[in-house]
């Protein structure tokens, strides 16, 4: 095990009614507020005007910011920094998911810094101080509730950037699973894949490894295998939603190490933003296309992988075992709903070699490396696997 250092600065608040405890958490830091949020969805179903009520019985002065879109744009983050600072905000509240904490993220640290937001994203600038985050979460997918990564599309020049800032930790999630009941199949079988894709990230590194992180991102893995599937038969099942929403919380808030590959996510951000898939669908084909590359080369890993988190049988030869557990794989992401080839995503005309130097470029060269280093041609092969 390597040394590390790991830090979980969150007040997680977790069960039900919790976000009725918003007033309690949010007069600590002041008495104006900035609500984010995405979609009117929330505004009908009774949870936004609820939050706002409950702020307003402690003084505090509500001003909202919706119409955050999935994939949040830089345009949109830059606009909330305007309004944060017009309206001298002293904590951002953001009622959502990764797409509206990631947002609150970017207007956290952006109030703070005079220039072009994008050089925070782009890591030529750095600031000292931001505002304060609290979170209200509705959907189970990226951890950005407890984490300091956010992620902005510059749509100008189409391209996705992470940023890893601990200023953005938020000071507080309120976690009710209930919230997420409403959350539509689609939408949650693709959250529920973003929070596997975060422990399949982790579980294929060659430096970090050990039995405890592999049977910690295992264990993930096997949490949203088992429990997806309940929570879409089910959608009001508050023991499957609330073991998918913890399970994201733990798969991307370092509680199973920091680092990783994310080859996958690297070649995602290209899809999102060339095609518009939504993040989890996107992951969903790419780690069964990266599996069936990586086959050749690494079949004692593929094929661990088939024994350990999809449990196949395990059969007289490494890659029959190997080829089983992506069977497997490719069946579950089906099975949920979701697409595993581009065609299946409505991209049969998908060019593989335009969209591998899309994501090699920008990179330098070469994404991944924590498993294995893949240049121009390895990725124009992941994509021609994933077109289908």
């Amino acid at each position: 095990m390597k040394d590390f250092e790991f830090m979980f600065s969150t007040k997680v608040v977790f069960g039900r009614d919790v976000h009725k405890r918003i007033g309690e958490f949010a007069v600590q830091y002041g008495s104006r507020v900035m609500l984010l949020y995405g979609s009117q969805r929330i505004k009908r179903s009774g949870l936004l005007p609820d939050i706002i009520a409950q702020l307003t019985a402690v003084g505090i002065h509500v001003i909202e910011f919706g119409g955050i879109e999935e994939n949040p744009t830089l345009a949109k983050a830059e606009e909330g920094c305007r309004l944060a600072c017009a309206e001298k905000i002293d904590l951002l509240i953001a009622v959502g998911g990764g797409s509206v904490i990631d947002t609150a993220k970017a207007i956290s640290v952006g109030s703070h810094y005079k220039g072009n937001l994008w050089n925070l994203y782009e890591g030529s600038a750095t600031v000292s101080d931001a505002l304060p985050i609290g979170v209200v979460l509705t959907i189970a997918a990226t951890a950005s509730e407890a984490n300091c990564v956010s992620v902005l599309h510059n749509t100008q020049i189409g391209r996705k950037l992470s940023m890893t800032n601990p200023l953005t930790f938020p000071k507080f999630a309120l976690m009710n699973p209930e919230l997420t009941y409403t959350v539509p199949p689609y939408q949650t079988a693709a959250g529920s894949v973003d929070i596997f894709s975060h422990a399949f990230e982790r579980y294929f590194h060659k430096v970090q490894t050990g039995t405890l992180r592999d049977f910690l991102c295992a264990g993930v893995m096997r949490t949203v295998i088992t429990e997806l599937p309940k929570a879409l038969a089910h959608p009001d099942s508050y023991d499957a939603r609330s073991q998918l929403m913890w399970a994201a919380t733990v798969a991307h808030s370092n509680m199973l190490g920091f680092e990783g590959d994310f080859a996958c996510h690297a070649l995602s951000h290209v899809l999102t933003t060339q095609f518009g898939i939504s993040h989890g669908a996107a992951l969903g084909i790419l780690m069964v296309a990266w599996c069936k590359y990586m086959l050749a080369e690494e079949e004692d890993a593929i094929a661990k992988f088939a024994l350990q988190v999809w449990q196949v049988p395990e059969s007289g030869k490494l890659s029959q075992t190997a080829q089983n557990g992506i069977f497997e794989f490719q069946n579950f992401i089906c099975s949920v709903g979701l697409p595993v080839t581009l065609r299946e995503a409505g991209f049969p005309d998908a060019d593989p070699e335009s969209l591998a130097e899309k994501a090699i470029n920008p990179a330098g060269g070469f994404i991944g490396g924590n498993f294995k280093r893949l240049c121009l041609r390895d990725v124009i092969s992941i994509f021609q696997i994933a077109a289908g």
